[in-house]
């Protein structure tokens, strides 16, 4: 049993998220609703399951760039994802939080996209064991602890490696500026009182989207972000020092929303 609820979207969240995420991939409702339902019943098992869909539900308008597409090494895809406590409380104001995209490394080619989502806070080993993401969610605990929903989204929802190895095949900006307007969507629908990037890139991206909402900036939470912490702490950039920071920071931030 777990003390949280894992994207219990409201019904018109979800046909309105299902028709902007058609705009940019090919997945109908009743796959996406399935992918959904599958999850919020593996929430809290062991291991680590995946789910996979052909390469053909993303298209680029760019025929150089969906040649390279196909030659890809792996391709993965991050639908979004809501989170919240389970206690009976409705209309709970919402966070979002964004990322800049999925990120998945292999040594081979994978013919299928997998799917997932932001963090892969899906899994439970994700959430409890791996370093990384058991922080990340540590991190987002706080809001879900404290009565927020927090929604879940990356910039671009699909990552392309290059053909020979692993590394990331950036989107054209036509494609880019599909994702933006996706995100702008995304926005609207579920109405968050504050905007929280994690990362540069999320904040780039942002940025181009004219606002209605706080915008919080925070450096990736990742270990590899652990120098720009220390500059903005102005502290060593410990895990304990980091999520006090993040707490006081948040919390001040949202008092007045």
């Amino acid at each position: 049993m777990s003390d949280y609820l894992f994207s219990q979207f409201q019904a018109q969240e979800f046909a309105a998220l299902r028709q902007e995420l058609s705009t940019v991939f090919d997945i109908s409702q009743c796959k996406l609703q399935s992918l959904y339902e599958v999850m919020q019943q593996e929430f809290e098992l062991e291991g680590y399951p995946e789910h996979t869909l052909p390469r053909n539900i993303f298209h680029s308008h760019n025929a150089s760039f969906q040649n390279r597409y196909k030659e890809a090494l792996v391709i993965v895809v991050d639908i979004p994802s809501i989170l919240e406590k389970d206690n009976n409380i409705l209309n709970k104001k919402t966070v979002a939080i964004i990322g800049q995209d999925p990120l998945r490394k292999s040594n081979k080619r994978v013919e299928e996209i997998s799917i997932a989502t932001p963090y892969a806070l899906h899994l439970k080993n994700c959430r409890k064991k791996l370093r990384n993401t058991k922080f990340y969610f540590e991190l987002i605990q706080v809001l879900l602890d404290e009565g927020y929903r927090v929604y879940l989204t990356d910039i671009c929802k699909v990552f392309v490696s290059k053909e020979d190895c692993d590394r990331r095949l950036p989107l054209t900006k036509q494609d880019y500026t599909r994702f933006i307007q996706v995100l702008k969507a995304e926005l609207d629908i579920f109405k968050p009182i504050a905007v929280i990037t994690w990362g540069r890139e999320a904040m780039i991206g942002v940025s181009r989207i004219k606002l209605q909402h706080k915008h919080l900036v925070f450096p990736h939470p990742s270990g590899a972000a652990r120098g720009a912490w220390r500059k903005l702490m102005g502290k060593p950039a410990t895990r304990e020092n980091c999520m006090n920071f993040w707490r006081e920071t948040v919390f001040a931030e949202l008092s007045d929303l």
